[in-house]
């Protein structure tokens, strides 16, 4: 005998933005606002570059903001984007700050129903994170 019983294991995420850049940011800025970080006081800014192979969308996007994530419990700090581009890869600078603690958890950022699609002149993102 088994059930199927309600587990509450997954938020899912809409972003819109005008350009596919601020999609990136704003996607960025949605997890960390999630998280919900207590920046250290007097903490140093901490600076990193993350460099992808291009993929299709919406691939990308959720290897971009997984490799954030990995990053931000590597080095404890929470970051923001201050320069992405797209050529043959991706390749972004991010600054960041860390944290005491934080008040979620993320244990990943999944494909499982990601989109990320151009509507008339706007950028719409959906994501779904693992909590």
């Amino acid at each position: 005998m088994f059930k199927f019983l309600r587990h509450t294991a997954d938020a899912k995420i809409y972003v819109e933005s005008n350009s596919i850049e601020g999609i990136f940011k704003d996607s960025l800025e949605a997890i960390n606002k999630f998280l919900g970080p207590k920046i250290k006081k007097g903490s140093k800014i901490k600076k990193i570059e993350i460099t992808l192979p291009q993929s299709k969308f919406p691939d990308i996007l959720i290897d971009f903001l997984s490799e954030v994530l990995l990053k931000i419990y590597i080095e404890k700090a929470i970051f923001k984007i201050k320069e992405i581009k797209f050529n043959y890869f991706l390749k972004a600078n991010l600054e960041g700050r860390e944290f005491e603690s934080l008040k979620k958890e993320i244990k990943a950022v999944t494909y499982h129903q990601a989109k990320l699609e151009k509507i008339g002149n706007k950028y719409i993102a959906e994501f779904i994170v693992d909590i």
